[in-house]
This record gives C-alpha cells, sequence and structure tokens, in this order.
C-alpha cells in the first residue's frame, strides 16, 4: 500500500477562527461522513478546545482540533505555541457574511501564522471562507469580499503557501471539498479523487461516494448542492442501507459484488471491491447515482476503477 510506507500513522489537523465563525458546524457536518469518535458539543461556544478524531482502514486515525473562538481562548492559545505543535494542516474559517469582524479575523490569522513560522509548518494554509451560502454564490458583493481578503493574506505572507475554500454549512460538497484536500495530501488519494470526479461529469452522475466497510467515506462527489439535511436522509440513509444488505449476504454467505435499485429515471448502483494488500482485505464500496441509460457503461467504468483502488493501496 503506497501510504504504508509514512512512518506516521496519526496526523493532526487544527480548525480555527474567531467565535460565530461556523467551525462547530462544519465539524457538526463532518462528523456524518466521517464517523467521528466523539461528537461534537450542539453549537455552544467551544471552550478551549474540542477534539473528534476518526480511523481511516483501521490503520491511520485524524485528529481534529476545534479551537474555540471566543476572545478570551485566543489569548491563550497565541500565548501558547505548544497547541499548535505537529500540526499537519491548519484551517481557518472566515465569516464571509460578517464584514465587521473582517479585520479582526486576519489580525488573529496573522497571530496564528507566527506561530506557524516558528514552528516550521511547511504545508499549505487552508482559508475557508465560510458561510458562503449557496444563495450567495452569484453575488459580486460576497465575491468581492472573498477576494479583497484573499489579496490582503496573499500580500501579507509572501512566504506561506494558501489554499482558498468557498463553504457552507447548506452545502455538504464545499465542506468535503475542503477537508479531502488534506486527507487528499496526507494519505495520498488524489488518484482516487480525480477518478470520482471524472466519473460524475463524464456519466452525469448525481453522485459518487467510494467508502468502507464500516461506512467511513473516502471521497464524495456531487452534481448539485445538497445541504446537510439532504446528505442525511439520500447518501447516510443509504449507505446504512448497502452496508445491512451486504452484511446480510457475507452472513448467509452469498456471493454478490453489486446491487442494483431502480429509482423513477435514475439506476441507484452499488458495487462491492476487494482490495488485497500484503495479508490484509480491505473491502470498499462505490455508490453510484446514474441515468438508467447510462448504467452499463457505467459498470465498465467501474471496472478500471477497481485497478485505481489496487494501485493505491496495494
Amino acid at each position: 500500500m503506497t501510504i504504508d510506507k509514512r512512518e506516521k500513522n496519526e496526523f493532526k489537523l487544527v480548525i480555527a477562527g474567531l467565535d460565530n465563525a461556523g467551525k462547530s458546524s462544519a465539524l457538526i457536518a463532518l462528523r456524518k461522513k466521517y464517523n467521528f469518535y466523539e461528537r461534537v458539543k450542539n453549537l455552544k461556544p467551544t471552550i478551549k478546545i474540542d477534539y473528534s478524531s476518526f480511523k481511516f482502514l483501521e490503520t491511520y486515525r485524524i485528529n481534529l482540533w476545534d479551537m474555540g473562538g471566543q476572545k478570551k481562548f485566543r489569548k491563550i492559545y497565541v500565548s501558547n505555541p505548544i497547541y499548535f505543535t505537529e500540526t499537519n494542516y491548519i484551517y481557518y474559517l472566515i465569516d464571509i457574511q460578517d464584514e465587521i469582524k473582517f479585520e479582526e479575523s486576519v489580525k488573529y490569522l496573522h497571530d496564528l501564522l507566527d506561530i506557524y513560522r516558528d514552528l516550521d509548518y511547511s504545508n499549505e494554509v487552508i482559508i475557508c471562507f465560510n458561510k458562503y451560502d449557496p444563495k450567495f454564490k452569484n453575488s459580486e458583493d460576497f465575491f468581492d469580499r472573498a477576494e479583497m481578503i484573499k489579496n490582503l493574506i496573499l500580500s501579507q505572507n509572501k512566504d506561506m503557501k494558501f489554499k482558498f475554500f468557498d463553504t457552507s454549512y447548506y452545502d455538504i460538497s464545499s465542506i468535503s471539498k475542503a477537508i479531502s484536500y488534506s486527507l487528499d495530501k496526507l494519505l495520498n488519494l488524489d488518484v482516487i479523487d480525480i477518478g470520482l470526479s471524472k466519473i460524475v461529469n463524464q456519466f452525469s452522475c448525481s453522485y459518487a461516494i467510494l467508502y468502507t466497510a464500516s461506512g467511513l467515506i473516502i471521497s464524495d462527489h456531487y452534481m448539485d448542492v445538497m445541504d446537510i439535511r439532504a446528505f442525511e436522509e439520500k447518501i447516510s440513509n443509504r449507505i446504512n442501507e448497502d452496508l445491512e444488505f451486504f452484511q446480510r449476504l457475507k452472513d448467509e454467505d452469498v456471493k454478490i459484488d453489486d446491487r442494483v435499485a431502480l429509482s423513477e429515471d435514475r439506476t441507484e448502483y452499488v458495487k462491492r471491491y476487494s482490495i488485497i494488500s500484503g495479508n490484509i482485505e480491505n473491502t470498499f464500496y462505490i455508490g453510484i447515482s446514474t441515468p438508467t441509460s447510462k448504467i452499463n457503461e457505467i459498470k465498465i467504468e467501474l471496472e478500471k476503477f477497481r485497478k485505481i483502488l489496487q494501485s493505491t493501496f496495494m
């Protein structure tokens, strides 16, 4: 397996920003996808630090540090750089709806960047213009706000690398893309992510999702905007149904590697992959919603996708 070559099997992601920037909301959305071991508190102002974590393929643990954004806690963090040691990626959320706090938010970001400079942090700093809700996507005002902040950050920190995302609790794919960026880099999953994106675009799929036998989503792409409620109803429930179905087959010793369900003019298709890595067999599922007319083409494409999985996890 490519990622077995890494000496480290535990990674730290820091989530920072001012209070009300939407950090806890974003983590709640991510918990729906990544099966956090510890539930995030119910949108109460984070006190000091909330820790969440999930495991990947029983090998890698991803730890998320949600840094409370209230002023009294920010002072504690800035005066104690030890909180930020061994960070693999930092996510900094800026509430794009709150113009009044832009200056304060950029100031706090610069305080954190100074800490990371001293710690020799070398990865990208991931900036999320959060609460960039779907209804604002075509707003010139919001575009100008984001560009203004982006240019300010870049011009004052030319020695550091940045990656910018527009995120919203009401668009699960936006949060997914942001968090997947660091996971792809840390776990060498870029080729899988590209492969799923290609499938969605080429075959007009509503979604394409790769997940493990425990329901952990490795990569996902969506054709349309999907909020957290739609994700829970359409995706989480379907994944649970698929896992129960394949578990029943396993219990009854029935050999079936795919499942087809028809829904109006679309086909919901799930395929199982068993990938051998050394002496370990990893089971993956790919779930796709595609126009019924394209199902045969999809099946051919998914056989090609097996090669991508095999090369990634061999």
